[in-house]
């Protein structure tokens, strides 16, 4: 993939926000700022985490099936 340089213009608290994150996150201001686009753009998923649930038997009757989906 290709890569530019650019300049923009942003409000000092937010930069000093974007700074703070990328550094608890360990990666630089560019990454962390091209991820929140991509983001932004629906590039990538909003949440990179794992989905925790327990599979439904499909096999049971549907009113029973609703119930263990609302659990």
């Amino acid at each position: 993939m290709e890569k530019i340089r650019t300049s923009i213009y942003i409000d000092a608290s937010v930069w000093k926000r974007l700074k703070e994150e990328a550094a608890r996150e360990g990666v630089d201001v560019s990454e962390l700022l091209e991820r929140i686009l991509r983001e932004y753009f629906g590039e990538i998923p909003v949440a990179a985490e794992e989905l925790d649930f327990d599979p439904v038997d499909l096999g049971l009757p549907a009113s029973r099936l609703i119930r263990e989906m609302r659990l």
